[in-house]
């Protein structure tokens, strides 16, 4: 069984009792965090022990996707001084900037760090399930994210990023699509090119053949309901709006 938690749901900042971007994913027992943005790694200890947890994902180096690696660290450092835990856990991190990227490479006491520059080249197998990585449009280097399970495209992961010609092709077919709504429409002239409206991920979804959408990685200043009724005029298919502790089981 895949499910999948939303630990956190935002952009920039959080609302109260709520975090920044951060899922956790469980593959038949083996479980990973996809991002660990401010607050996703306190929300993760309400769903899981954080000695069942073997890869994280970090899809670009903005601090509301990485911020709570500092947490996750201090608490792996914990585990290998008392035995809890013998082996690091997986990092994919992407480039740059290179200053922060050194500084989380120089943690090897806890993490394995795997670049996903060169990760994206492969079909990256872990058994149970498989990765695959593709580069978005954002203002630093960012990636998509595509789980396969079974050989089928169980879940893919846009990021951050603007809509661009060639996103649907990675989106094509998957059963279930995480897909950023930044923006409000008068926000596209400005910032278009590095995020998606809810329409935008609604068209994306409906183009890409995907069976189930779930909008994430909202402003707070937004109305949330207001998204739903610009996706739903535009996709056809399952359509849920993310929120902490929710929880999708992704294939049974």
């Amino acid at each position: 069984m895949v499910e999948l938690t939303v630990l956190g749901n935002y952009g920039a900042y959080a609302p109260a009792n709520s975090a920044c971007s951060g899922y956790l994913l469980d593959i038949d027992g083996y479980q990973m965090i996809l991002e660990c943005g401010n607050g996703a790694f306190s929300k993760a200890l309400k769903y899981t022990d954080a000695t069942k947890l073997g890869m994280v994902i970090i899809s670009h180096l903005h601090h509301d996707h990485y911020s709570d690696l500092y947490c996750l660290r201090q608490a792996l450092k914990y585990q290998m001084r008392e035995g809890l835990r013998t082996e690091p856990v997986i990092l994919y991190l992407p480039e740059g900037p290179e200053s922060l990227k050194a500084e989380f490479e120089s943690w090897d006491d806890v993490f394995m760090v795997v670049n996903l520059s060169e990760a994206k080249t492969t079909v990256n197998d872990f058994g149970l399930f498989q990765l695959a990585f593709f580069s978005v449009q954002h203002q630093i280097p960012t990636y998509g994210v595509q789980l396969f399970v079974s050989g089928e495209k169980v879940l893919t992961y846009t990021a951050d990023t603007g809509w661009f010609s060639s996103l649907n092709a990675s989106c094509k077919d998957s059963r279930y699509l995480l897909a950023e709504a930044s923006l409000k429409e008068y926000e596209l002239a400005e910032r278009g090119d590095t995020h998606m409206t809810a329409r935008q991920a609604a068209q994306l979804a409906q183009h890409s053949g995907v069976q189930n959408l779930i909008l994430t990685h909202f402003s707070p200043e937004h109305n949330l309901n207001q998204l739903r009724r610009e996706a739903e005029a535009h996709y056809e298919g399952n359509l849920y709006m993310s929120a902490s502790g929710k929880k999708y089981i992704l294939q049974p």
